[in-house]
């Protein structure tokens, strides 16, 4: 019998130009080295049958072809740990929990009237960390909100809960069996008690130092809840009806990159980056140094940004920098050049200490309306205009207003309203749904999924923003089929005002690497995808192999009814469907564990499936079919789900070094 603690090195042919793989097989029985020529994936097909929509499920391989054309195949089956609502051991999977530790009983709006009645179960886990401390394996999973529920006073109405609720994290004690298989052996709840709570997670990842680190996505607008409750967090509280003046959940402690430390196998450590910046955040991806992370901003009208700490594996202190781009080409994606404008230097505790002396707003900024500044500027020298996203909720969200920071507030601007403060100093604010990031560390490349392309980044579609660093060419409803973005890893950069950063991880460029396309004429499959049904569309997760040499594209589309994962080996060029999900799923939690005792993993979650918000679409489409798209839905199993791709066998990348 045979597994792969294999040797991949890949080389270039001299002359040539081809990059070419030779691979390094151990026979488990004879222990020798068998010559491999290369790996390759097989295609899920898209699916057809109503069963195949309604469930997620892999029909691909890995093949792995010897030198003397012999071929090993290993399936890419996708298994399930657990799902929303499992009990196992004394805990229940997403069960959604108050300040202390107690199952929330009921969601109440700010009077305290109930609006619908728990337990609770999150239906949307995402970032996965598999952490082993010596012999234990565990694997910390946050989950991002759950979806909907029967109303307190009708049960045939449904309450959207969509970021209404306070969010949570699982840690799953994992045992691996001889023939690679995962199995959960305890569940438990991670306390955020010392943190005010988890708001909204999105993704996440393990850190070079072995901890697991996510970011809050779709910061609450603080200039809005000034004088409004943040009600979710109150709800984690127990502070009904409060706003933050009054001892009330406080805008500023939500919106950061969240890390745990597994300080054993039942005790963690939860802190909170307030240095790293407040965005929409999408995850923060920690580069091989311990210091260098790119952020993920959520929404329209959004930023890049880059933090280099002070100390590796240390995130609690460190520089902030925002991208500035300069278009070279708007085909195919575009081509940019990138320069970084320091936001500012701080450290964790400075920051929080501003937010827990009762920083508002108002206490940052001036601002006025783009009319009242247009009708005397004069009156307003020293007002920046700025056109970003404010967050959930915002006031003036995506509207071209006017900003002055106060004296001394710099500090305060630059850390908690990192993006309206990167748009005033004139960083590029024209991104739109920017999801996850990812890096080649072999090749030094970073890759950014730009989920859905449109509004400000399309040439002639700025309207009143202030700037137009983005002006990409081609057919609008290419674009807003995603793209996956690919820039060079360099060191010796200098900043906008001339300094050196002090990272040797810093991206220089931007190109447009995977374009999703439109929906061909006559394509037979995917009656009601608006994207090609045979190419990426709307990129989301995205997570690298350096044992496969390999990005994994998991979907977040509403172009295609069923999400895919996709499989895209960097040597070939070549994208591949790996998986199918659950009708309205998501695809989340995507990590590849490249060895684990001999075998490997790609991990991924089912997120949403079957939610309204995520299917309503279809419903007339598939009404005007004759299909009782009620009866299809429910069909569906809509709890979340944990799981993984594997195992496969454990494959080690080696740099080539030719003669």
């Amino acid at each position: 019998m045979y597994y792969f603690k294999s040797v991949i090195s890949t080389a270039v042919a001299v002359g040539l130009g081809v990059a070419s793989t030779s691979v390094m097989a151990h026979d488990q029985d004879t222990h020798r080295m068998l010559p491999v020529r290369g790996i390759e994936f097989t295609a899920t097909p898209a699916p057809v049958t109503a069963a195949e929509q309604q469930t997620a499920y892999s029909k691909s391989s890995v093949v792995v072809t010897l030198r003397n054309g012999e071929k090993k195949t290993f399936p890419l089956n996708y298994n399930v740990l657990y799902s929303s609502g499992d009990q196992i051991g004394d805990w229940k999977g997403g069960l959604i929990v108050d300040k202390s530790g107690a199952a929330l009983g009921a969601m109440l709006d700010d009077a305290g009237n109930a609006l619908t009645y728990g337990p609770f179960y999150a239906r949307s886990p995402d970032a996965n960390s598999l952490i082993v401390k010596g012999h234990e394996l565990n694997l910390i999973t946050h989950f991002e909100y759950d979806t909907e529920t029967p109303s307190a006073t009708d049960p045939n109405v449904m309450v959207d809960l969509y970021g209404q609720l306070p969010m949570v994290m699982n840690r799953a004690e994992l045992k691996q069996a001889r023939d690679g298989s995962l199995k959960v052996e305890e569940l438990a709840n991670v306390s955020m008690n010392a943190v005010n709570g988890l708001w909204i997670p999105c993704a996440g990842e393990l850190t070079p130092w072995n901890t697991h680190i996510g970011g809050e996505e779709y910061e609450p607008d603080a200039r809005t809840y000034a004088n409004k409750p943040l009600t979710p967090m109150n709800r984690f509280l127990g502070t009904t009806g409060l706003t933050a003046s009054q001892g009330g959940a406080n805008p500023y402690h939500y919106g950061l990159a969240t890390e745990v430390k597994l300080k054993s196998h039942d005790r963690t450590q939860v802190t909170k980056h307030y240095a790293m910046g407040r965005l929409a955040n999408e995850l923060a991806h920690i580069l091989p140094d311990g210091r260098t992370a790119y952020k993920g901003d959520d929404g329209k009208d959004v930023i890049l940004t880059m933090f280099v700490a002070d100390h590796a594996n240390d995130m609690s202190a460190g520089t902030l920098y925002a991208a500035q781009l300069d278009q070279v080409n708007g085909d195919n994606g575009g081509q940019f050049n990138l320069k970084w404008i320091k936001l500012g230097h701080a450290s964790d505790t400075e920051i929080e200490a501003m937010v827990n002396s009762g920083i508002a707003f108002a206490d940052i900024f001036e601002t006025v309306s783009a009319t009242v500044y247009a009708a005397n500027p004069a009156a307003y020298a020293g007002f920046h205009p700025v056109y970003v996203y404010t967050g959930t909720d915002g006031t003036n969200s995506n509207k071209l207003y006017y900003l002055k920071v106060k004296p001394g507030m710099e500090k305060a601007a630059a850390f908690l309203e990192t993006r309206r403060y990167a748009g005033y100093m004139g960083a590029t604010a024209e991104f739109t749904k920017m999801e996850g990031e990812t890096s080649n560390n072999a090749d030094k490349k970073l890759y950014i999924a730009m989920s859905y392309v449109e509004k400000a980044m399309l040439a002639g579609a700025n309207a009143d923003r202030p700037r137009d660093d983005i002006r990409l060419n081609g057919d609008a409803k290419d674009l807003t089929c995603g793209i996956v973005y690919e820039s060079n890893l360099k060191g010796g950069q200098k900043d906008t005002d001339g300094n050196m950063i002090h990272s040797h991880w810093v991206a220089t460029d931007m190109a447009g690497l995977i374009l999703g396309a439109k929906k061909p004429v006559g394509q037979p499959y995917g009656k009601y995808d608006s994207c090609d049904t045979d190419k990426m569309a709307n990129p989301d997760n995205v997570k690298y192999s350096e044992a496969l040499r390999t990005l994994f594209i998991g979907e977040d589309s509403g172009n295609h009814m069923n999400n895919f994962v996709w499989a895209y080996p960097v040597d070939s060029g070549k994208i591949t469907r790996i998986a199918t999900g659950r009708f309205g799923q998501e695809w989340t939690g995507l990590a590849a564990v490249d060895n684990l005792n001999g075998y490997s993993y790609i991990l991924s979650n089912v997120q949403h499936p079957g939610a309204t918000g995520d299917t309503a679409k279809y419903k007339p489409l598939m009404t005007a079919d004759g299909v009782d798209y009620e009866a299809f839905r429910s069909a569906v199993d809509q709890r979340g789900a944990v799981g993984y791709f594997g195992a496969l066998p454990a494959i080690q990348v080696v740099p080539h070094k030719s003669k």
